[in-house]
């Protein structure tokens, strides 16, 4: 990575993702050497707050595990806090304080901009950078989720950002895709030619992905009973994650070339019918041995709220490497169990003089809590010619490559800085997604109620069950020891 000299700007930066994510992948970055000593770290709230209060407010020491001090002391030394409220101050103050930090630090027009603010303040904001004006050098702004509520919003949001900022200059982020075992997903596929040649319909029967959490809706009430799992989950992350299963190989290694072939996968999805979808919402039950509250005596959440805190849905994509292979999407709060992973079933065919015993070959790719790639695949067991048994070879991510993988975070903020775009989701992929989410809420029915600590509705399991097949776990397969040892 080429180091050069920037300015990054954090907007919203007295919330929490700044506190808990942004600057401890800052400080890694510092760790590593990535930043010159002319990268200021200016960042700006409304809070009328000293540097002093602001960096104590930080509480560095919790969410940076064994801080060197020295690193520490070199991320301290170019933090600067700005306050400023983009609705009521004027941009010629900003221009000025910016202006007064750039002399001090002698740092080039470079910008990184890092907006962890609510949607409805990224137009105002984005006009605000606009009156900077961007000198000699690049500017790269990043917006955090949601992109919208729906098609309508989100063609409404592009637009408004679009007539201030060139495509080229957006970065959407979609934290899931920092997350090494999703970006795996491409080396898998494409780096490995005993994968790549039956990632087909002639050769899988069905995929599975499921993104399972434990917690509920926590602090976020506000925000999920107008969201709910499909805004807050399916539109992005579960789309992501279908989109680099299902992708062709992109035509050359540009990031508009891997993100032309993300897009066409959700143009090529299949209408929805009613029976494609269960919703679920989550009741009062029994979690880790404890007693939880029902969805609708959360704070913060309606009496009468119908928000889903569960959806599963069946996806077909039309065209020749997919027809007929059904992909099975679930995510869902209060399971029974918090993991995150995609299971890729293949076909189970009798072969002559080995039985007809044989469970299915599976590639399982486990992206949270304890991230590798498994095969389970059949052996014959000794003295029986006909009994097959199934088994695991198992790739543990952390053992191999050590506990210091880069947070996903780390890695989108190392992207951006590099102008790397292939993680990040462009314009047209953002309103595919909404279109494809707009259809799924005209067919689905009203939410399901579900046990909180439970595996979702039993409508969820019917959905597979009607295709004869069933929603995979460990459990499923006998000897999978290591893996068992893991949940």
């Amino acid at each position: 990575m080429k180091k050069e000299s920037i300015m990054i700007l954090i907007f919203g930066a007295t919330g929490d993702l700044t506190r808990r994510k942004l600057i401890p992948s800052l400080y890694h970055l510092v760790r590593k050497d990535l930043l010159t000593n002319c990268t200021p770290i200016i960042c700006v709230g409304r809070k009328d707050l000293s540097r002093q209060e602001f960096i104590d407010r930080l509480n560095i020491e919790k969410f940076i595990e064994a801080a060197d001090p020295e690193v520490l002391e070199r991320l301290l030394a170019r933090i600067e806090y700005m306050r400023f409220n983009v609705t009521s101050d004027t941009p010629e103050d900003f221009t000025a304080s910016i202006a007064n930090i750039q002399e001090r630090y002698s740092c080039a027009d470079n910008k990184l901009i890092y907006l962890a603010l609510p949607t409805s303040a990224f137009q105002r904001t984005a006009e605000l950078i606009s009156s900077l004006g961007k000198g000699q050098g690049w500017r790269r702004m990043v917006f955090e989720k949601p992109f919208g509520e729906d098609l309508k919003s989100a063609k409404e949001l592009n637009e408004n950002i679009r007539a201030v900022l060139n495509e080229s200059e957006i970065y959407r982020v979609d934290h899931y895709l920092g997350k090494q075992l999703v970006q795996n997903i491409l080396t898998l596929r494409f780096g490995n030619e005993i994968f790549s040649g039956a990632w087909q319909k002639r050769a899988i029967d069905h995929v599975q992905i499921t993104v399972s959490e434990t917690l509920g809706v926590e602090k976020r009430a506000g925000y999920y009973d107008k969201s709910g799992a499909v805004r807050d989950m399916v539109q992005n992350h579960l789309l992501q994650l279908l989109s680099f299963l299902a992708m062709e190989p992109p035509k050359d290694d540009t990031p508009d070339a891997l993100r032309d072939e993300a897009v066409r996968v959700l143009q090529r999805l299949q209408p929805l019918n009613s029976d494609d979808v269960v919703l679920g919402q989550y009741g009062e039950g029994t979690l880790n041995g404890e007693k939880v509250a029902a969805y609708q005596s959360e704070d913060g959440v309606a009496d009468d709220s119908v928000t889903e805190t569960f959806a599963a849905i069946r996806v077909y994509i039309e065209n020749d490497r997919w027809q007929g292979v059904p992909f099975y999407l679930r995510t869902g709060k209060r399971m029974a169990k918090r993991y995150a992973e995609i299971r890729i079933v293949f076909q189970q065919r009798r072969r002559y003089l080995i039985g007809s015993n044989g469970d299915p070959n599976m590639i399982i790719i486990r992206i949270q809590p304890d991230t590798g790639i498994a095969l389970a695949f059949n052996v014959q067991t000794p003295h029986d010619d006909y009994k097959t048994e199934s088994v695991m070879m198992d790739f543990c991510h952390h053992c191999h490559f050590g506990p210091n993988t880069p947070e996903a975070y780390e890695s989108i903020l190392r992207n951006v800085l590099e102008g790397d775009h292939s993680l990040f989701p462009r314009r047209d992929w953002i309103e595919a997604s909404w279109e494809y989410i707009d259809r799924l809420y005209e067919v689905a029915q009203k939410p399901k109620m579900y046990a909180a600590g439970c595996d979702g509705p039993a409508e969820a399991m019917k959905l597979l069950k009607s295709d004869g097949r069933e929603w995979l776990t460990d459990e499923n397969i006998a000897t999978a020891p290591a893996i068992k040892d893991f949940r």
